[in-house]
């Protein structure tokens, strides 16, 4: 249960890093207009629960757990908790010219369409590298053992 919502948890998370740049208050405003721009409240919450989907699927033991992990999720994980430090991400990532470049370019069309399917692609890609894992489970559970056994014989006998 815990490495389920672990796994949930780095794959919601994957591609965000901390930002080196300290952002400033404009960047940190422009940053905020396009994560809106974005939709990025809509966007979360949709790759929250298609990710939610997919852990359920490969592993229908957490099924009973799935109201659990919502609420958490929910709690931690929401737009109205995280909205802040996103706009900090992206404004210590983008100078606020690309951030004003971008917020023009979710204002076309194609940026349009771009936000509309962007919960769509984070979910194939969520569900691309869960069966890539699972399609590969016995060679991650045999590099495990084989290390299990070599951290063994390394360690003092008591």
């Amino acid at each position: 249960m815990k490495q389920c919502l672990m796994g949930l948890l780095v794959l919601m998370m994957f591609g965000l890093t901390l930002s080196a740049a300290e952002p400033t208050k404009g960047g940190t405003a422009a940053a905020m207009e396009l994560l809106i721009t974005m939709k990025m409240d809509k966007t979360l919450a949709d790759s929250m629960e298609q990710m939610l989907q997919i852990q359920v699927q490969s592993n229908p033991g957490i099924a009973p757990y799935k109201e659990v992990m919502r609420k958490f999720l929910m709690k931690y994980m929401s737009w109205e908790g995280l909205k802040d430090e996103f706009a900090r991400i992206y404004a210590g990532e983008f100078t606020e010219q690309e951030l004003r470049e971008m917020i023009a370019f979710y204002r076309t069309p194609t940026g349009a369409k771009a936000i509309a399917k962007m919960s769509i692609l984070m979910a194939k890609g969520s569900q691309l590298g869960v069966q890539r894992v699972q399609q590969n489970m016995a060679e991650l559970n045999e590099m495990l053992r084989v290390e299990q056994e070599k951290q063994q014989k390394t360690q003092p006998k008591k």
